[in-house]
């Protein structure tokens, strides 16, 4: 093997714990790199009705990179932006806005999605397919600034934009980025919104 092969090439090849070994310097690094990108569950409770991201907040550095993973099948990660089905914008306003493929159930090929955040502000973000549901997060990069800071959910309205659903800002609402910046998240606050009827028995 060519001392010269390329370091992701040989990531690749060997995998992390055999590049670790041979070239040992790779091991520190890698090892902060895997523990430096914080993971949200998206997943659902049937008999409550609820399909939710769990972290609901979460506080990251900027540059840093999230992942996704679904525990069920159907949800996206979709930002809140015009381009995303007229959506009011509710991220910074020079941020790139995301918008994942469906994700299927953990295990499957695309079960996770993945962004880095190179823009510092607040984040909201839903779900298409559960919006209705309240599949709503919020993540700060960096510090709490722009349009999710300045404007209440479902300002758009006034701009013929998209509806923003009760439940969605119920979840929103219990999401303040000061309490995401001190705590570095917030769970998803699962009595909040509960649709018992006809999802089944509470009690399950």
């Amino acid at each position: 093997m060519s001392l010269k092969m390329d370091r992701r090439e040989l990531l690749k090849t060997l995998g992390i714990g055999a590049a670790a070994v041979i070239l040992p310097e790779f091991g520190p690094r890698m090892v902060r790199a895997q523990q430096d990108v914080p993971v949200i569950e998206a997943n659902s409770f049937y008999p409550r009705g609820q399909w939710f991201f769990n972290p609901a907040g979460l506080y990251i550095q900027k540059g840093q990179t999230v992942r996704w993973v679904a525990g069920n099948y159907g949800p996206t990660v979709t930002a809140f932006h015009p381009s995303n089905r007229n959506h009011e914008l509710r991220i910074p306003e020079n941020a790139k806005p995301f918008d994942s493929y469906v994700l299927t159930q953990r295990g499957r090929k695309y079960n996770t999605f993945e962004w880095t955040f190179d823009v510092e502000g607040t984040y909201d973000y839903f779900a298409r397919t559960f919006e209705p549901l309240g599949m709503v997060g919020r993540i700060v990069v960096g510090r709490p600034g722009g349009p999710a800071e300045l404007n209440p959910p479902g300002y758009g309205a006034r701009e013929g934009r998209a509806v923003v659903f009760p439940a969605e800002v119920k979840i929103l609402a219990a999401l303040p980025s000061a309490q995401i910046v001190a705590q570095k998240s917030i769970p998803y606050p699962k009595d909040l919104v509960v649709r018992s009827f006809p999802y089944g028995d509470l009690n399950k």
